[in-house]
């Protein structure tokens, strides 16, 4: 279904989830602003998504730079406006064992994985609040399970879930809501970082969860406020309790 003059910006698109969500929204007519720290894969995948969307604006940066993320924003801007936000991009920070973690480190993850989509989130709620748009955080399933080696990356994603639900909370009188997707286990680049030895040829790759984004951007964003979905859970909703 085509829906012109819609705008989207998505973090961490140039590969993996991030780039399979962009596709989804070009082919539902949305104009995109996409964002990746490097240049060269962003390239490419603004020129893989151009046939299909109406416009695409790309930013190359890591989304703690606070210069990238103003340049995000005027990016929708000059586009019309903002319907969706995804805050893809995230970072996984080495998997291992709590006692061995070099704690200084969570000084990179929580800014990427938290502080970078809140903030965002704090920019973009004026042009989202124009539409009654939509922000969808992605967390994991390390958010709420205890793994062995993916404490420091869990934690920082338990703190966006805790982030999400507040907004959903407190941006009601706004008209945006924002809600919690997993996209679950994937073959992807990060996935195979986190295990560099083994062969991860039997995850799905992240195509799977097409028909839970088309399903989800059908929805009144008023109606999936403040949940938690799973993307490749087999049900009708994909709802995962809170």
């Amino acid at each position: 279904m085509s829906q012109s003059n819609h705008v989207a910006l998505i973090t961490g698109a140039s590969r993996g989830l991030g780039l399979v969500v962009a596709r989804v929204l070009a082919e539902r007519g949305y104009a995109l602003a996409i964002n990746a720290r490097g240049r060269e894969a962003l390239d490419q995948a603004a020129a893989a998504l151009s046939p299909i969307s109406p416009r695409i604006v790309s930013v190359a940066g890591d989304v703690t730079d606070a210069a990238v993320r103003l340049q995000l924003i005027d990016a929708a801007r000059r586009l019309g406006g903002l319907d969706v936000l995804v805050n893809n991009a995230s970072e996984l920070g080495g998997v291992g064992p709590l006692m061995n973690f070099d704690v200084p480190r969570f000084g990179r993850l929580f800014p990427v994985n938290v502080g970078a989509p809140l903030v965002l989130t704090q920019l973009a709620v004026p042009l989202l609040a124009e539409r009654r748009g939509l922000i969808v955080n992605v967390t994991s399933d390390a958010a709420t399970a205890a793994y062995p080696g993916w404490g420091p990356y869990g934690a920082t994603k338990a703190a966006l879930e805790l982030v999400t639900r507040t907004l959903a909370i407190e941006l009601r009188d706004t008209g945006v809501s924002v809600l919690l997707v997993d996209p679950g286990d994937m073959r992807t680049r990060m996935h195979q970082e986190a295990f560099p030895s083994e062969d991860i040829s039997d995850r799905p790759l992240p195509e799977v969860t097409i028909p839970f984004w088309n399903w989800l951007f059908d929805q009144d964003p008023e109606t999936v406020r403040g949940q938690r979905f799973a993307a490749q859970q087999e049900d009708a909703r994909w709802l995962q309790p809170a």
